[in-house]
């Protein structure tokens, strides 16, 4: 066997990533050994290009059968395995690092973790890690098993239970990016090999896991939770999956709402897994949702405690750092504790400056405690990058906070004029409305931006004229007539300020079209026809658009008047006293929400025995049966925080008026 490193591939159409991952890697390993399985573009001469052996191979579906036949090529006696959209990363020296690191290999070493960071989302935003075993020797014992989701490392365990050890190295994987699981249809493909292996062998561990997983990946937790349940009631902490397993099967009860179970299965499971970084936040999510904020707290501690050994598990990017902290700052607020929130926000973002959670919920909380000088301590402590900056601009608009641009102008100048009608908007909301009828009206025939300053300039028509019907606002403007006619928002907002009929076009528009509007009157302060419009919409329409509403806007709606928030609790009427069994036409989630929201705004008013019999109607939905048979729903944190602000002698607590506010903010 000759000394060096082969590379070992299997690809099929991969002209796209093949030749990034070969540049990457081309000057670490000495052989490139690639099973081609019926490529029809140009990934044979991309591999060509670089030198590689290209064996043709037939595809039968199963993918430890291709590995293997690549395995048997190599001629070195260090095999590394990637696959075409993966990308060793980069290291100075990185060659004569390796070349050290294997030359000085004990005996009893038979391969190596190398560290794999999937990419997740649109652009990777969201990350996980796992341990994988990609480097390791040639040798005919060390051979790939399953059909999917195939892997080396038990072949080697089986002749060296400790014959694998960890590394430094990493490798990023693009495979898990919206487009490129679109693209190769990996979906459909994973289901139609694992049902299609599961023929021959049903009772299968490793293929029932798998299908889990696909069904997990899917959102479909039901599904999942029947092969992930019995497999977690046989399998021991011996398998290589087994934190996978617990870790999905307890998220998978939470998503399905059975609270209590998933986080008996997390309890259950700490004595082995307590370093288990994304386990133990889990532990604190649930303690979350079933309000026990305390409890959250001493999760969160473990979580943070355990960071350091996230690599050993497959761990979402954030687990033990910036993701606890954010769950911290959540379980603060929920306690009154603000400055300790902010702190764990700010904890947050040095780790992660780009963690935009940890930043919207430091705006927010800022905004909706009268914290003025949140985001400027968080400007100073943290080099924030420019989408943090980019992202403030929206969040004070909508939360009506127009002196934070003001005050952070110059971090701001690019994004402001990136959003140039952002301007007009903080002149709207400081009460400079010629100015922002100045500053929006250039806009008013832009291609793409035309549609948003003629209904904000439609708006300020409104504000400035709250006692008329608004019908000329657009008249007395001189507004475009094309911009004008081609609002649809404004159409409709305007017929139902007439009195528009129940059946006429203007409730037949989209509830949408009716929701910009109803924006764009808040974001302008136009608050009295704000509150018109809510009013002309039909029943139950209010309380769908406010659960709607980004907590920004909600958080904006603090800065109306008293007498509107007033006006717009006495359209959600007062608590009944009996409720009936629901019905498939009426969901027990949005009935539920219809009181949590009209309790906290009776908190709002100061009405506490109003707020109160809200709060218990609300507890009696959430808890009351479909008449489907499906079981009751879980008690949402926002409840769990309702009834406390509403239970004897709780109006007296430091803090009271501020931990409303955030109740409304965050639902």
């Amino acid at each position: 066997m000759q000394p060096g490193i082969s590379l070992c591939m299997i690809v099929k159409d991969e002209e796209e990533p093949l030749q990034r991952c070969l540049e990457a890697v081309r000057e670490l390993v000495d052989e490139i050994i690639i099973v081609d399985t019926g490529s029809a573009d140009d990934t044979v001469r991309i591999a060509q290009f670089y030198s590689a052996v290209v064996i043709r191979a037939e595809w039968d579906g199963d993918f430890a059968a291709a590995r293997n036949q690549s395995l048997t090529a190599a001629t070195k006696s260090w095999i590394l395995v990637l696959d075409a959209d993966e990308v060793w990363v980069r290291t100075e020296q990185m060659k004569t690092e390796l070349e050290q690191l294997l030359s000085a290999s004990p005996d009893d070493v038979w391969g190596y973790w190398i560290q794999v960071t999937s990419l997740l989302g649109r652009s990777g935003e969201e990350r996980v890690t796992d341990a994988v075993c990609r480097l390791f020797r040639n040798d005919p014992r060390i051979a790939f098993k399953g059909k999917i989701h195939e892997e080396v490392a038990s072949s080697i365990m089986a002749f060296a239970p400790e014959g694998v050890k960890n590394s430094k190295w990493e490798v990023m994987h693009y495979g898990y990016l919206e487009e490129a699981i679109v693209r190769k249809n990996k979906t459909e493909r994973n289901m139609r090999l694992i049902r299609s292996a599961l023929n021959g062998a049903a009772d299968h561990p490793e293929l029932l896991y798998a299908l889990a997983a696909e069904w997990f990946q899917q959102g479909e937790y039901d599904e999942a939770l029947k092969l992930l349940e019995p497999l977690l009631a046989h399998l021991g902490s011996s398998c290589g999956y087994h934190s996978d397993l617990v870790l999905k099967t307890a998220y998978a009860l939470r998503e399905s709402g059975r609270l209590e179970r998933a986080l008996a299965v997390v309890q259950a499971w700490t004595s082995i897994y307590g370093d288990f970084p994304d386990l133990l936040e889990l532990g604190a999510v649930l303690e979350l949702d079933l309000g026990g904020e305390e409890a959250a707290l001493d999760w969160l501690k473990q979580a943070k405690s355990a960071a350091k050994t996230a690599g050993q598990y497959t761990s979402v990017s954030g687990a033990g750092t910036y993701r606890s902290f954010t769950l911290e700052g959540i379980a603060l607020e929920r306690l009154g504790r603000w400055d300790e929130a902010e702190a764990a926000y700010i904890a947050a973002l040095a780790v992660q400056p780009g963690s935009m959670a940890a930043w919207q919920r430091l705006l927010l909380l800022a905004a909706a405690t009268g914290r003025p000088n949140a985001v400027a301590d968080a400007a100073a402590r943290v080099a924030l990058p420019p989408a943090a900056w980019q992202a403030l601009i929206p969040v004070a608009l909508h939360a009506h906070r127009p002196k934070w641009l003001l005050r952070h102008a110059a971090p701001l100048a690019a994004a402001l004029h990136a959003q140039p009608l952002a301007a007009g908007l903080a002149l709207a909301q400081l009460g400079e409305d010629a100015a922002a009828r100045a500053a929006l009206q250039p806009w008013a025939g832009h291609a793409q931006l035309g549609h948003e300053a003629s209904l904000a300039l439609w708006a300020l028509g409104c504000k400035r004229n709250a006692s008329d019907a608004c019908v000329h606002a657009g008249a007395r403007l001189q507004l475009p007539s094309q911009a004008a006619l081609r609002s649809t928002a404004a159409r409709a907002a305007e017929a139902l300020l007439r009195g528009a009929a129940p059946g006429s076009a203007a409730l037949a528009q989209p509830p949408h079209a009716v929701h910009a509007a109803a924006v764009a009157l808040a974001r302008v302060g136009a608050w009295a026809a704000w509150l018109r419009l809510l009013q002309a919409l039909p029943p139950g329409a209010v309380p769908a658009m406010l659960a709607a509403q980004q907590p920004a806007a909600r958080c904006g709606l603090l800065r109306a008047p008293a007498s509107v928030r007033e006006g717009l609790l006495e359209l959600f009427g007062m608590p009944q006293a009996e409720q009936q069994p629901f019905t498939n036409e009426v969901p027990a989630t949005a009935r539920a929400m219809e009181a949590l929201l009209a309790g906290t705004l009776a908190l709002l008013a100061g009405r506490q025995s109003t707020a109160h019999e809200w709060a218990v109607q609300a507890h009696q939905l959430t808890l009351q049966p479909a008449a489907s048979g499906r079981p009751a729903t879980a008690i949402s944190p926002g409840l769990h925080t309702l009834l406390r602000l509403t239970a004897p002698g709780a109006a007296s607590s430091e803090g009271y008026a501020a931990r409303c506010r955030m109740l409304f903010v965050h639902l």
